[in-house]
């Protein structure tokens, strides 16, 4: 084994500088390996390695591993905790998760990759809208989030903690909850619990749904919404959309059946989805109309 770079004998003694919070559980990290049933063929990529207690369980299981820490001291820590050249296809790099190419890595290994991370809370959001924008370089994500966070990201309708954030990983995701972990089972010990997801990239089929998958306006549809989300929307459809006539925004909720009595978090993505199309398809026609009159 490689020895330890001087600066990397004693992570313990070190300040956390970029909100990482460390599983040191080690039955939970098995739960979450064997959950993810990796295998020689694939092309695995972990973000935050920290202390390695997932990349232990990782190295020589795959095809290819990539390894991605932002922090150069847990970087250097990693190369030197395990012997990197005893393996083939594996790949430690300095990086940024936030501004990785992970569609380019896809290409190059001619596959889809399979994600595992701890990630830092504070990077839940940005790194969830990477993950949409480069959803199909993906096979799965197994991610470890805050539980209030993680609950957000899969909440369905009816469920109070359902959000813009909600609707838009609908669309692109399957998400399934695979356990909870309690706040002691890391260094150092956050403030709150966490829970491990699966995050499985959906392709869709209907015409509907991919125009609201590769559609600015839909994202920007949703948060509108959901702008007054504990009013109806009857009352919370007057705070967005003012270049549209309160009349046309009634009718537009009517033509696909939406009761203006419901909250933004009692809708379905479906419904979503469907309303979303109507205010686009109402703006482009009134915007077309005012180029002729205009143009």
């Amino acid at each position: 084994m490689e020895k330890l770079p001087k600066n990397s004998k004693n992570p313990k003694s070190r300040k956390v500088i970029y909100g990482q919070n460390f599983l040191n559980n080690k039955a939970v990290a098995h739960n979450i390996i064997d959950s993810c049933n990796f295998s020689i063929n694939d092309n695995v990529l972990e973000i935050g390695p920290g202390e390695g207690i997932l990349t232990k369980l990782i190295i020589g299981n795959t095809k290819t591993f990539t390894i991605l820490e932002i922090d150069s001291f847990y970087y250097n820590f990693i190369k030197g905790k395990f012997n990197l050249n005893k393996f083939s296809g594996i790949n430690i790099l300095n990086e940024d998760a936030l501004k990785f190419d992970y569609t380019g890595l896809s290409r190059s290994l001619c596959s889809k990759i399979r994600v595992i991370s701890n990630l830092p809370y504070e990077i839940s959001s940005p790194i969830m809208e990477k993950f949409i924008k480069e959803k199909n370089a993906f096979s799965d994500l197994t991610l470890m989030f805050q539980k209030e966070f993680a609950r957000r990201l899969y909440a369905k309708e009816n469920d109070s903690e359902r959000g813009a954030l909600s609707v838009i990983a609908d669309i692109n995701f399957e998400i399934i909850k695979l356990l909870e972990v309690d706040k002691s089972d890391f260094n150092p010990v956050p403030k709150v619990d966490s829970m491990v997801l699966r995050i499985i990239p959906k392709h869709q089929a209907d015409d509907n749904y991919i125009w609201a998958v590769n559609s600015s306006f839909f994202s920007y549809f949703v948060h509108q919404i959901f702008k007054l989300r504990r009013k109806k929307l009857k009352n919370s459809i007057y705070a967005s959309f003012f270049g549209v006539p309160p009349d046309i925004k009634e009718e537009i909720f009517a033509e696909v059946n939406i009761d203006l009595n419901k909250r933004p978090q009692e809708l379905t993505t479906a419904e979503f989805v469907k309303a979303a199309k109507k205010y686009d398809d109402y703006l482009k026609i009134a915007e077309q109309r005012y180029n002729n009159i205009n143009g």
